[in-house]
């Protein structure tokens, strides 16, 4: 059994050292990109960055749809943004926003 007490100076979500300073503030978990949707492919939507057009990133139409709080058919041309990270694990998007006009 691991005694939990030998980790309480770490921190549980990056590993690091816990100090006055430490912090998990958005602008060091990753950055806000804004992606447009330019395609609806069965279930997928596809969008692409508007500040990047190499960044290209597809998603379930239906789960897409949920986190941005909107109905599936209604996807094709909005614009919303999310939280992209870079991890251990690959990249990892969150925090999805519309972006109203």
């Amino acid at each position: 059994m691991t005694d939990a007490t030998n980790n309480t100076n770490i921190c549980g979500l990056c590993g690091s050292s816990l100090t006055e300073e430490h912090s998990h503030e958005e602008e060091n978990l990753g950055i806000q990109v804004k992606y447009k949707i330019i395609k609806i492919r069965g279930i997928l939507a596809d969008s692409v960055a508007v500040d990047d057009p190499n960044d290209k990133h597809p998603l379930p139409a239906r789960v897409l749809a949920a986190n941005l709080g909107i109905d599936a058919t209604s996807l094709l041309g909005i614009q919303y943004t999310c939280l992209v990270s870079r991890d251990p694990y690959g990249t990892t998007r969150s925090n999805y926003h519309l972006v109203e006009d």
